[in-house]
This record gives structure tokens, C-alpha cells and sequence, in this order.
């Protein structure tokens, strides 16, 4: 079948309501390659009143519905289809893959949008008169679906809720080997014996997506949808697991172009500079404070390694190197300030403020 094909049979269907009538269905479904319209347009380009043009599509269906049988073979491939996908399905996806499977050209459904348009115009139609298939309109948390039965609605929702309570006991995105463990444990609890089928469930849901690095979460999670230039640093930084520069940075959210938005070098470096989740560990290199890092310089990080106990300079550098990227001279320079460090008899750095209770 190719696109002529189905148009000549959707024709030859649709030939049987009056002139008015299939004026009427062709223009609200945009048959033909024609775009949809609403009532109230319609009814404006008639010359009629959006009640009046109701009525003509009213009359015009309850016609049709009584003839589906012509059209039993096309119906029957896409709710096969759909049980073959849980008895769900998101809408914009069914009348994608319903496009490929009807069609014996896929190709043309991707190199052609006007094309593409028509099959899933002709689509939605079949879909539309047939009893066989309830819609879903949009939620804030659901997309528009199409399901079989309203026991798949039912499923759908209570996984979401499962799911949902998973992640919030985790409190954190989950990489792929986890997010494949709660696939599994998903599919035992609702006796789910497919993997495809629970992701056609999770794909109707609007709470759950994937990051950039490809973690799974709750959509209102800023570490899989970060929503600012902040969110955006903080996520780099942490699939990246090491110190990076407020360049290197910024570089980064640009190619993973999160949301279209361009990061600026000095936007971003003033964010990490004002917030306290981000620590300056060396020069321009930023880490994340819940690494363990502590703010401050790299004098006052010396200064509470020493409040310990005194320490050589070999144990100080140790101990300083685990806090901040620094070079080894710029440890031994700091310790030179005699406001602050006393070098003992044995070598060992302490606080003069330490030397002087002692004294």
C-alpha cells in the first residue's frame, strides 16, 4: 500500500456521506493532504455557524461507523499493533510507527513532512471512528495517548506511581546498569514479560526522562533537567567526577546544548563563584563542595589542617593536596608567613596561636 493507496480507499470510504458531509470530515481530519481545521474555521469558510458544522460532522461519523467493516483490515493491523505495546501507547509514537507499518515506503515518511503529515492525518482518522481505541487527552503529567482498554490506563498509572516511589527513595538519578534493575523489578511487580512494553508504559508518563549522560530520574529533578546555568555546572561536574575549569565548563553544557541556551564564560564563572555548592581547588578549577572539599584558600586550608596538630611540611603538603590542585612551592610560601605559622625545633609547622597557649 503505498500513499495514493490509502487515500483512494479512505475516498472510496468517506464517498458514500453526502457532499457537505465529506467536505466536512476531510477538512476536520485534514484527508488528502489538506490540514485540519476546527469546527469554528470551517464553519467560517462555509458560511456557517460552528454548532451547524457539529452537527454536519456528527451526522457524517455516526454514517461512517456503521461502515467500518471496509475498512476492518486497516484497524486491525494498528490494534495489533497496540497489543503488541501494552494496550498504550503515546500518541505522537502510534501514529508514527502506525504510519511505517501501513506504509511500504518508510523512507518516504522521514525524507518527505508533507508526507509524514498525511499518513498520520489518515491515521488519527481510522483511529477516531473506530470503537476500538479510546483517547487520552493531555495531562499536565501524561501526554495524549491512545489505549485499547481502560484496564491499560489503569496499569499505566499505578507504574507511574511505583516507579515514581522507587526514585524517591534512591533521591538521585540512576545510571544505566540501575535503571535497567528497576526495569526489572517493575516488570515482576506488574507481571510485565516484555522490556519494550514497561518502556512504551514509562514513555506516556511526562515524570521520568534522561539526562544528557544518560541517567534516568524524575523530570523535575535539576540533575535530569537542569534548568539554569548553576544546575547545568553541577551536573558536568559530577559525571565528570573531578575538578574542571570554569572554561572547560562552560564548554561543556554548550555541546550538550541542554536546552538551546548558550552558557557565557563570565555568566557562569560569577555563578560558581557566588554559590557555595562550587569550591575554587586551584587555579580557575572548580570541584563540588559535597566532594569534600572546604571552602577557602589555600592558606586557610592549611591553617585547619595545622589546628590538629603540628605537622612537617611533607605531612602539611599531604594533607593540603587532598583539599586543593596547588603547587608545592605555593604550600611552602603560605607556610613562611610567621603571623600565623611557627616552625618548631623538629621541623613541624604549627599555629602561632597553638605556640603561644603552650608557652
Amino acid at each position: 500500500m503505498d500513499t495514493k493507496d490509502l487515500d483512494t480507499i479512505l475516498k472510496e470510504f468517506i464517498g458514500i456521506l453526502s457532499e457537505k458531509q465529506r467536505e466536512v470530515i476531510e477538512k476536520r481530519y485534514g484527508l488528502h493532504g489538506e490540514k485540519p481545521m476546527t469546527l469554528e474555521a470551517i464553519g467560517q469558510e462555509k458560511g456557517l455557524t460552528r454548532e451547524r458544522i457539529r452537527q454536519i460532522e456528527e451526522a457524517a461519523l455516526e454514517t461512517l461507523k456503521k461502515n467500518l467493516n471496509e475498512l476492518s483490515d486497516l484497524i486491525e493491523r494498528i490494534k495489533y499493533q497496540l497489543e503488541l505495546l501494552g494496550g498504550i501507547r503515546r500518541e505522537e509514537q502510534l501514529l508514527e510507527e502506525a504510519s511505517a507499518l501501513l506504509t511500504p515506503k518508510p523512507v518516504e515518511l522521514w525524507t518527505s513532512k508533507a508526507i509524514r503529515e498525511r499518513w498520520q492525518n489518515d491515521i488519527n482518522f481510522l483511529l477516531d471512528i473506530s470503537p476500538d481505541f479510546f483517547y487520552f487527552f493531555e495531562k499536565p503529567d501524561i501526554y495524549s495517548n491512545w489505549y485499547l482498554r481502560e484496564e491499560f490506563l489503569k496499569k499505566a498509572i499505578n507504574i507511574y506511581k511505583f516507579v515514581e516511589h522507587e526514585l524517591k527513595i534512591t533521591k538521585r538519578p540512576l545510571p544505566l546498569d540501575q535503571y535497567q534493575l528497576l526495569l526489572r523489578k517493575t516488570m515482576k511487580e506488574f507481571r510485565i514479560h516484555n522490556e519494550n512494553i514497561l518502556i512504551s508504559y514509562l514513555d506516556v508518563s511526562k515524570k521520568f526522562s534522561f539526562n544528557p549522560f544518560g541517567e534516568f530520574g524524575l523530570i523535575d529533578w535539576e540533575l535530569i533537567n537542569p534548568k539554569n546555568v548553576k544546575a547545568k555546572a553541577k551536573l558536568v561536574l559530577r559525571n565528570a567526577n573531578r575538578p574542571m575549569s570554569y572554561q572547560e565548563i562552560t564548554k561543556a553544557i554548550n555541546e550538550l546544548n541542554f536546552d538551546g541556551k548558550r552558557a557565557s564564560i563570565n555568566t557562569l564563572h560569577n555563578e560558581l563563584i557566588a554559590n557555595d555548592e562550587f569550591v575554587l581547588v586551584g587555579r580557575g578549577l572548580y570541584a563540588l563542595k559535597e566532594w569534600g572539599y572546604r571552602p577557602g584558600t589555600t592558606k586557610d586550608i592549611i591553617i585547619s589542617i595545622l589546628a590538629k596538630k603540628p605537622m612537617t611540611y611533607r605531612e602539611v603538603l599531604e594533607e593540603v593536596k587532598k583539599q586543593r590542585l596547588v603547587k608545592d612551592t605555593t604550600v611552602l610560601i603560605n607556610l613562611q608567613d610567621k603571623t600565623t605559622f611557627k616552625k618548631l625545633p623538629d621541623r613541624r609547622y604549627c599555629l602561632i596561636q597553638s605556640a603561644n597557649k603552650k608557652n
